[in-house]
């Protein structure tokens, strides 16, 4: 339970920090931007349901579109940052890992449930529709992404000043490094919620 409201709290912080990066201008990318927002708020509902006033099949449809809107951009313009500088080759995997974790929560928000209750109260876990190992290999995925992020926000990183109005510092609270910050975040929230379901 507490793990939960914890996660819960990181996730919203994920969404301030995504809508605050659209509205100073502060995003590399506002598409991908707005689609992660709908992913941690999907986050967010899915950890927290007496609290959700809207339909799983609603859900799912924002979560397909969060996909599909970074995913359909022209090759040539995608992973490309406002000021037409070409991103790292960082930037354009991420838009793979984000259709990766979209996909995997509309699928999740509408397929069949049933709770049981086990040694630490009531769950509520994925019925057949979703097999089992394809849980578990989701799971595998965010743990080992979260772990990488982990892994890069306590290893010291060295300021290029390539993107000047993104990467004011080599600290902690760089921007960059809240951005990352943020996608482990999301990323152990996914795990966590994987693991719950299966």
């Amino acid at each position: 339970m507490i793990a939960t409201a914890l996660l819960i709290a990181l996730t919203g912080w994920c969404v301030l920090h995504g809508v605050s990066g659209i509205a100073g201008g502060r995003c590399a990318d506002r598409r991908l931007e707005a689609a992660e927002i709908v992913m941690a708020l999907a986050v967010v509902a899915m950890m927290a349901p007496t609290f959700d006033p809207l339909p799983q099949g609603l859900w799912a449809a924002l979560l397909v579109a969060s996909a599909a809107w970074p995913a359909r951009r022209r090759p040539a313009r995608a992973g490309r940052h406002r000021d037409g500088d070409p991103a790292s080759p960082g930037a354009r995997a991420h838009y793979a890992h984000h259709v990766v974790g979209a996909s995997a929560m509309a699928a999740l928000a509408v397929a069949p449930k049933h709770r049981h209750t086990g040694g630490s109260g009531v769950h509520e876990a994925v019925h057949a529709a979703v097999p089992a190992w394809t849980l578990f290999l989701l799971a595998a995925y965010f743990l080992a992404y979260a772990a990488v992020g982990v892994a890069s926000l306590l290893l010291p990183r060295p300021t290029t000043g390539r993107y000047p109005a993104l990467d004011r510092g080599p600290g902690p609270l760089a921007p960059l490094r809240l951005v990352s910050a943020r996608r482990t975040v999301m990323a152990i929230g996914m795990f966590y919620m994987l693991v719950g379901m299966s």
